[in-house]
């Protein structure tokens, strides 16, 4: 009968151990989640100011386009962008999977980079530029650097 019980106690033992282990886990997960869910909003603006950015050098003719005649076109796509941009905060806002913010950024900044590419000259300096630049305040957001 002793021996029962000492089996009994040593299983509740670990069940609880195991229990409080895996509870653990779930309230540091729970923890970081709204830090990392933090980051994506500044993103965002970090974004839009590059955008804004862009708009600023293309009006004040500090960025040379491939065609003069479609400097109001290129400014429309950055508008229409910013606009978007503004979209995707918002209706992510309130989620915290960091894979849908991900995919919806990635996409988007495939989209930048394309209307970079199809407007101004030194599309591919100014790209890598623009990545350099995201990547760098991503990091910095996350409190990597």
């Amino acid at each position: 009968m002793a021996f029962y019980l000492l089996i009994a106690a040593l299983s509740f033992l670990m069940l609880y151990f195991a229990v409080k282990k895996y509870t653990l886990k779930i309230d540091e997960k729970t923890l970081l989640e709204p830090i990392k869910t933090d980051i994506y909003p500044k993103f965002c603006d970090y974004i839009d100011e590059k955008i804004r950015e862009l708009k600023y050098k293309v009006q004040n003719n500090e960025l040379e386009l491939l065609d003069m005649d479609k400097k109001d076109n290129f400014l429309e796509h950055l508008g229409d962008l910013s606009r978007e941009l503004t979209f995707i905060q918002t209706m992510n806002l309130s989620k915290k999977n960091d894979e849908l913010w991900q995919n919806e950024l990635f996409n988007f900044l495939k989209k930048l980079e394309q209307i970079i590419k199809d407007f101004l000259k030194d599309s591919q300096m100014l790209n890598d530029q623009l990545r350099i630049d995201l990547m760098q305040s991503f990091k910095t957001l996350k409190g990597e650097d």
